[in-house]
Parts: structure tokens; C-alpha cells; sequence
């Protein structure tokens, strides 16, 4: 038995649902294309009917939870001021060093 892979009960249902936005878009886009070589038919020109909002980009996906045994939240000691801030302790814990080693 041979499956075709077009068969919309194959493929899952979000692919599907991109790639038949992706479709309606660039139905849409091409008609207004054509229609707009001729300035007076784009005045009556009618867009083809599609199940999709054409005009949008779809949503984002909701954001996932941190893996298991990773801790959620922002990486605070990435950002420049704690990159800052820890140079300054540095050079500080180095100048006592210094001078512990000097006396």
C-alpha cells in the first residue's frame, strides 16, 4: 500500500495549518500583483475568500518551562552591569591580595 504524503490526515495538523496560510498569502499577494499593473482593476479588484487572516502573522508560541533540573528566570549575571561588577570585585580582591603578599 503506497501513502501519498499530500494526504492532509498525514501531515500534522500545525504544519498544515502553516503551510495553508503560506498558501492563502501568496494567493493574495499574487492578485494584488495582477491587479495592480491596471490601476482601474484594482479598484474592483476582489480578493480571494481564505479561511485565514491574511494580514497577520500568527501568534507565538507560548514560552515553555526550563528544562528539568535548569532553574527558570533571566541569566541576571549575563547582563553588563554584573559583568561590571564582577571585574570590580576582581581588581579589589586582587589590590588586597597585593598588598597581603607585600607585607
Amino acid at each position: 500500500m503506497t501513502r501519498v504524503v499530500d494526504d492532509p490526515f498525514l501531515v500534522d495538523a500545525q504544519g498544515r495549518r502553516r503551510q495553508s496560510s503560506r498558501a492563502a498569502r501568496h494567493a493574495v499577494r499574487s492578485h494584488l500583483h495582477v491587479a495592480s499593473l491596471d490601476t482601474q482593476a484594482l479598484d474592483d479588484t476582489v480578493l480571494p475568500l481564505v479561511p485565514h487572516d491574511v494580514g497577520r502573522k500568527p501568534s507565538p508560541r507560548p514560552p515553555e518551562g526550563p528544562a528539568p533540573g535548569r532553574r527558570g528566570g533571566f541569566k541576571v549575571w549575563k547582563t553588563a552591569f554584573w559583568k561590571r561588577r564582577r571585574r570590580l570585585w576582581a581588581e579589589r580582591n586582587a589590590a588586597e591580595r597585593a598588598i597581603a603578599q607585600s607585607e
